[in-house]
């Protein structure tokens, strides 16, 4: 039993070893160099017009100039927008079979040969140009590189003598390219049109803003022009690449104008013609209103004083229409004009016209200012022309007969002292 043993530990031992040696390694792996080994499409975006001829290459970027042994790939494109006619080997006539072209599948192959051949340590490497035409349908396209699962040869991937340096398609190192078809450079214009709006003599209604793109590929230079006075435009011209836009500022000038509704037209060239129709109204001015003045309002304060104190009378003079106009305001206390004042009021104000009297004599009166009337009266003071008695009449009096009081009670006093 022991010797069973024995053997089946032996048995498995070799079969070990035998599996070990027989069971190839894996192959080792290339780290990344510095540069960062690339397959690209150039030139990245290319444009073509309908029906016509283009090339673009396939190239290895090798900046570290590391020895590339073989480049086997795949390249996926659209055949709705351009068919491969031709595929050149450039850099790499010994060490590629001649390409595979299917323009129903779009795809081009590239199989490695059996010996590898001599490396090559360019920085730059043009492994294949391709020739190409492009179709009447305008659009975009891609030309893509493609990682194939599967056994060898149908993936993409840097071979370097017998290492895969791009070994499980590290899609961020392939660079696909860009073939546009029949688009042109396209100048875009927003909004569509342009309206204004102003008043007859009147200011000039704020400017408007265009905005200029190009939609197209390539780039364009374009110049405007209108076909009316009262149009001005900044920039007139210049030249913008594939997707770049520029503002356009529009203004108005309406000085002179008559109300009504004006037309014109902004004509952009450059890729094209390209049309911006442009209104502008004006409103006929409101006429003014004259002037119209009313008094009213009349105010005396305060309505009773004394001899000489002074009477603030006022009156409030509005003017309801739209031009200035003056007022004439005369002041009559008893029926004689006693002042006058002359102002100016502006169209939707008001104004206070204010006069300061003062009378010496007691008594009431009577106040008319601009059809309107009030009045005030004097009281007190002293005698006066018409023999009444004023405040200080009545106060000489009491002092009078204090004093004769008191001269009165000083005789009767002296006189009893005799007897």
């Amino acid at each position: 039993m022991a010797k069973l043993w024995r053997f089946l530990a032996g048995a498995i031992v070799l079969a070990v070893c035998l599996g070990l040696t027989l069971v190839p390694a894996a192959p080792p792996q290339v780290a990344l160099a510095s540069g960062n080994v690339t397959v690209a499409i150039e030139p990245a975006t290319t444009s073509v017009s309908p029906d016509a001829s283009f090339t673009i290459d396939a190239v290895i970027n090798n900046p570290d100039g590391m020895d590339i042994a073989m480049l086997n790939m795949k390249l996926d494109f659209d055949p709705a927008y351009f068919n491969v006619d031709s595929v050149s080997l450039v850099d790499f006539p010994e060490h590629m079979t001649p390409p595979v072209i299917d323009n129903v599948a779009g795809t081009i192959s590239y199989d490695p040969k059996t010996a590898l051949g001599t490396s090559i340590n360019l920085t730059h490497i043009v492994a294949a140009r391709i020739s190409c035409t492009a179709k009447s349908v305008a659009g975009i396209a891609t030309v893509s590189w493609v990682y194939v699962t599967g056994p060898p040869p149908r993936w993409t991937k840097v071979i370097m003598g017998t290492t895969d340096y791009l070994e499980g398609g590290n899609m961020s190192l392939m660079l696909n390219g860009t073939v546009i078809v029949g688009v042109p450079p396209t100048i875009a214009l927003s909004p569509d049109s342009l309206a204004f709006d102003a008043i007859e003599g009147g200011e000039n209604p704020p400017d408007q803003t265009l905005e200029l793109c190009n939609r197209g590929s390539g780039t364009v230079d374009w110049s405007l022009t209108d076909n009316t006075a009262w149009l001005s435009e900044a920039p007139t011209g210049g030249s913008l690449a594939e997707d770049q836009c520029e503002d356009v500022r529009v203004s108005v000038d309406v000085t002179g104008m008559e109300a009504g509704d004006y037309s014109a037209t902004i004509t952009f060239t450059g890729a094209g013609e390209v049309q911006v129709p442009v209104s502008l109204h004006i409103e006929s001015a409101a006429p003014v209103k004259p002037a119209n003045l009313s008094a009213s309002a009349l105010s005396i304060s305060p309505q009773q004083v004394e001899p000489g104190e002074e009477v603030t009378i006022s009156i409030n003079v509005a003017n309801t229409g739209g031009e200035t106009g003056s007022y004439n305001a005369v002041l009559y206390i008893n029926g004689v004009v006693e002042d006058n004042q002359t102002v100016s009021v502006a169209g939707g104000t008001s104004k206070n016209v204010i006069f300061t009297v003062s009378k010496a004599k007691a008594g009431g009166y009577d106040v008319s200012l601009v059809g309107q009337s009030g009045q005030f009266e004097v009281v007190g003071g002293g005698w006066v022309g018409d023999g009444g008695l004023g405040t200080g009449g009545i106060i000489a009096i009491v002092v009078a007969v204090i004093v004769l009081g008191v001269a009165l009670v000083l005789i009767l006093r002296g006189r009893r002292r005799e007897t």
